[in-house]
């Protein structure tokens, strides 16, 4: 196939040069036309669209409404256009710099585009639904990840960042909720190849489009089911080379770090378990106030683990210089970046390594144009992203999960010699240990991005409008980790010789040791090939065009553990589109996508994804008579798209033999032999997951398009998804991991999006905007082959993805006749100060029987984004507001069921300690102190669950742009000075932990950032 393509290009190119006019590239001597665009205000436009009519070249008019372009003859004309404003048309033939004034269009523009699959269309004729964010807007959040610049500000989009560690801050991002019990994620395309988003900076992007139902996404067929985000790198524009820099610093404060309670009051805590309990205190009076006052802190430790693993503040950089320009005939893009985040993870200066977390990264991207003729042009697109990061020798889980199992009064942080404080038991949990004194680890990764395309445009040749495009990409990943671990040396330290003051330590119960060393690799080749043919014609009141593409791709793991996982991923297939309209008011547009995947078996590979949508613009009749009403689109769609991200595994049609199965004791010497057992059963028929779509959409314009709104309701049916059935019973003598799976699931789900703008500028001079968008998405599980349970609310059947099942609180046992009155709860003997349960199927016990559906899940089903930009002059400012509704989270696990591992072992938090029940405070939130694991208090119940609504004040920015005449002479074009800050506030009713963070009681916080910038336009 490849060497088809190359024949065909080749064939392209001698059959080009000896029909193309050679005088294209005789004529050099350009004459280059400049001038300033303005609107209704006489105010300068930005990025107004400046090109020669009926040719190729082009440019976009700057900060100041500048712009300048080359001209081959007088007799040639200019063409402006810009959203919302009536394209304007001049001649060439002036002399001096020119003052183009465009006026607003009571209509939309008509020649608007907007980037749809593999290609763009006119914004008025798109029926599918699809959103779109500016890179000016991504710009105002200052983040490494890209995922978190587009949390809360495109309706359709739900986000949630559990992590703010670098290297691992990016957010969870999802399309229209969740559909199916595996893979959620969208398919996401960066120039047409699949790509990762959070490799690139925000400087690089053109374009950010997310497609959203079936008529957008079912030319990607087996790959659309969970959206599509469409990500279009920058591409040059002819003029004078124009360069940029953008340079941002940022501080950063860590937000709602871990409080635990002090040494003091831990010890006092276990008093009072044993206390309740019936038993003696474990601590005098004089020994509480040792731990409460630190005058012997190394045998009365009063360790604060947060603040000995923890910083509270630390910094990040992103810096990018952009270099653009061109001729007629090359226009070229290039943009170089660094990015540093620093940790917040403390560390040792005795250290002669680093064990704090960072990242850098450094981007490069070189992107250029060729026109080879008037009607041959050429793309060659090269990208680099090379990241190094250094983390503690222990990960993040290990070092939290310490923080929260080693209490403050344990032992001290650091012994008197410096060594690590320790005991033993959990020998080498020393959170500080952890951070500083374990070594530490590297990851360095190289990412290799390069594309090739070309465009034919067959209208001399055979039909106008008719066009030829290919495409081939080569990227390469690696990845390696060296680790150099190091286990520092655990012991005891049991106070001073009484003779002679010499410190006493027990007999080491782990020595130290030097750093090790082991190493880790990952890497992959992918392979992508496009052909696709292209038409676009009018006649008359008739617009046509039509798309036929073939695509595959290859994708093989480099470092593969195994033969069959080395084997290339591949797929393969056509996907089409059919448009038409009539006058700007009647549209109809037919998608498919046929494709498969070697992941299935023989002979079942391949599946057909249709689509159909329909679109009227009513405001375009003769009858429209509403001035107010500038323009009303009615939007439909149905289609049918699939997923084949079904599963890690691959080749699930295949059934496989485990050689080292199941042992047996034979022999006198009862030596173990290995034998042979099934370890997966085949399934013949395994397919991939499809989704039947529907939407409904209204766009409407009022005012001039001053305020417009985007609405889209929605609705999913996705069948035939991959569980491993649960139905088979133990008798049937199947091991766990051999039970087959099955395309069994349907889950259904529904909602609606919708995005409100409001854009003016008033007479004076002053602009504002607001944006609001709005995303809710409920889904429902139809069928998960579950067993028949005893009690129909015990199903999931009926429930959402991800819901939770816990025992409703009835409050806390307030004395022994209550207890004795009540239900009686099996799972431990209960006490005054135990949590109280209802008994759901009123049977007098309560047990596990007695769950029931509570709360909501994880992932929000609504999330929203609201905020304003004002502009005066050489001033801006702007404030955004994002938040999430209808999910919950639950404050459970080591630190919240304080001595779960026994008594005096588990950190508490503050949380707890201070509303948990006493006899002086029955009103509690929490159940009473226990000596240990108390099962009947520590249960997934509603004691435990806290509404994860919340409102986030996630980014406000002013800017100052200096006066022309003051950039003039300090030799700069342009000069832009702004502040900028991300999750400056947050309102909800968690309090002690982030509200996007896992279940739990939190782990690496998120930050808050003040970003310091400038922006500059050179000469």
């Amino acid at each position: 196939m490849h060497r088809i393509l190359k024949f065909l290009f080749l064939l392209f190119l001698i059959t080009e040069a000896k029909a193309r006019d050679f005088s294209f590239y005789q004529e050099t001597d350009l004459k280059l036309i400049t001038g300033k665009v303005i609107d209704e205000a006489r105010l300068p436009l930005i990025g107004v669209s400046v090109r020669i009519k009926g040719g190729t070249g082009g440019s976009i008019s700057n900060a100041e409404g500048e712009f300048s372009i080359g001209v081959r003859s007088n007799r040639d004309s200019i063409q402006f256009s810009f959203v919302g404003y009536k394209t304007q048309t001049i001649s060439a033939n002036v002399t001096g710099p020119v003052t183009v004034q465009l006026l607003p269009d009571n209509k939309r523009d008509l020649d608007d585009v907007a980037v749809v699959g593999y290609g763009t269309q006119k914004k008025v004729s798109v029926t599918g639904s699809l959103s779109s964010i500016s890179v000016r807007e991504m710009e105002k959040t200052s983040t490494p990840s890209l995922s978190n610049a587009i949390a809360g500000k495109l309706p359709g989009i739900i986000t949630r960042q559990a992590s703010g560690e670098p290297g691992g801050d990016a957010a969870q991002v999802y399309i229209r909720g969740l559909s199916t019990f595996g893979s959620n994620g969208p398919l996401v395309l960066i120039d047409g190849v699949e790509r990762n988003m959070n490799q690139i900076n925000a400087q690089e992007i053109e374009s950010f489009t997310i497609l959203k139902d079936a008529s957008a996404t079912a030319i990607y067929g087996v790959r659309g089911a969970n959206g599509v985000i469409l990500i279009n790198t920058k591409r040059g524009e002819s003029g004078k080379p124009r360069i940029t820099y953008r340079g941002e610093v940022a501080g950063l404060t860590a937000l709602r770090l871990p409080e635990y309670i002090n040494g003091g009051q831990y010890a006092s805590l276990m008093n009072e378990a044993l206390i309740n309990s019936n038993q003696s205190p474990r601590w005098t009076p004089e020994e509480l106030r040792k731990f409460y006052d630190g005058s012997d802190p190394y045998l009365y430790p009063n360790s604060n683990w947060t603040e000995a693993v923890l910083k509270r503040n630390t910094w990040q950089t992103i810096n990018n210089l952009t270099v653009t320009g061109g001729s007629e005939i090359i226009k070229y893009y290039t943009n170089v970046g660094f990015t540093l985040q620093d940790g917040l993870y403390q560390q040792d200066p005795n250290n002669k390594f680093n064990t704090n977390a960072n990242i850098k990264r450094y981007n490069f991207r070189s992107n250029v144009d060729i026109n080879l003729s008037k009607s041959l042009t050429m793309q060659l697109s090269l990208g680099g992203i090379i990241s190094t990061g250094n983390y503690p020798g222990f990960g993040m889980s290990d070092i939290f999960a310490s923080m929260k199992v080693i209490s403050p009064i344990a032992y001290p942080v650091r012994n008197p010699d410096g060594t690590p404080g320790g005991a033993s038991t959990y020998i080498g949990w020393n959170p500080w240990g952890r951070v500083t004194q374990s070594g530490y680890a590297t990851q360095d990764g190289s990412t290799l991005q390069s594309t090739f395309g070309a465009k034919w445009d067959l209208s001399s040749f055979t039909t106008k409008g008719l066009s030829i495009r290919g495409l081939f990409a080569y990227d390469r990943n690696s990845q390696t980790t060296n680790a150099r671990p190091k286990a520092f040396e655990v012991k005891r330290y049991l106070g001073q010789d009484p003779l002679t003051g010499k410190d006493l330590y027990s007999a080491a119960f782990r020595e130290e040791q030097p750093l090790g060393y082991s190493i880790g690799s990952a890497g992959n080749r992918l392979m992508y090939t496009e052909l696709q043919l292209n038409y676009d014609r009018n006649f008359g009141r008739h617009d046509v065009t039509a798309m036929l593409l073939f695509n595959q791709n290859e994708n093989v793991n480099l470092t593969a553990s195994s033969s069959i996982l080395n084997i290339p991923q591949r797929r393969q297939g056509v996907a089409g589109r059919a448009t038409y309209g009539y006058n700007n008011r009647y549209f109809a547009e037919l998608n498919f996508g046929y494709n498969g995947s070697e992941n299935f078996p023989p002979g079942k590979r391949y599946g057909f994804f249709p689509s159909f949508s329909a679109g009227w613009v009513i405001s375009n009749e003769d009858f429209w008579k509403i001035p107010a009403v500038s323009s009303l689109k009615i939007r439909a769609s149905h289609g049918k798209v699939g997923n084949d991200q079904i599963s890690g595994s691959r080749f699930l049609f295949l059934s496989t033999i485990r050689t080292q199965g199941q042992s047996y004791l034979f022999g006198p010497g009862q030596e173990a032999l290995y034998g042979m057992e099934e370890n997966a059963i085949g399934n013949q028929n395994v397919t991939w997951e499809t989704a039947d779509k529907n939407n409904i959409g209204l766009d409407l314009g009022l005012f001039k398009n001053i305020l417009t709104l985007q609405v889209d309701v929605f609705s999913e049916k996705r069948q035939n998804i991959l569980l491993q059935r649960r139905t088979v019973p133990a008798a049937a003598g199947f091991f766990p991991w051999s039970i087959p799976f099955g395309n069994l699931g349907i889950i259904k789900n529904k909602g609606i999006d919708a995005l409100l703008e409001v854009k003016h500028t008033t007479s004076s001079g002053l602009f504002y905007s607001f944006r609001g968008n709005f995303t809710f998405a409920r889904n429902t599980i139809i069928e998960n082959d579950e067993a028949l349970k005893r009690f129909s609310y015990l199903s999931e059947k009926g429930l959402r993805l991800g819901q939770s099942f816990a025992f409703v609180s009835d409050g806390f046992f307030q004395s022994q006749q209550e207890i004795e009155t009540s239900p009686r709860q099996t799972f431990s003997q209960v006490r005054v100060g135990d949590v109280k349960y209802k008994d759901i199927n009123g049977d007098g016990v309560i047990d596990s029987f007695d769950q029931i559906p509570a709360g909501y899940s994880r992932l929000p089903e609504m999330s929203f984004g609201f905020g304003s930009t004002f502009s005066f002059k050489n001033f801006d400012v702007s404030v955004y507001f994002t938040g999430a509704a209808r999910t919950s989270v639950f404050l459970s696990g080591s630190s919240m069921w304080p001595f779960f591992d026994g008594l005096g072992v588990n950190n508490v938090m503050t949380e707890y300690y201070d509303n948990r029940w006493t006899p002086t405070s029955r009103d509690a939130l929490y159940p009473a102190i226990d000596v240990g694991n108390n099962p009947n208090n520590f249960l997934n119940s509603t004691v435990w669950m806290r509404n994860g609504n919340y409102l986030r004040l996630r980014n406000a920015e002013i800017g100052y742009t200096l006066g022309k005449g003051l950039s003039n002479r300090m030799g700069l074009k342009n000069l832009r000075l702004f502040v900028n800050g991300m999750n400056l506030a947050t309102w909800d009713h968690i309090k002690v932990m982030d509200p996007e963070s896992n279940d739990g009681t939190g782990a690496y916080p998120l930050q808050r950032s003040v970003n310091f910038g400038f922006q500059i336009d050179f000469k």
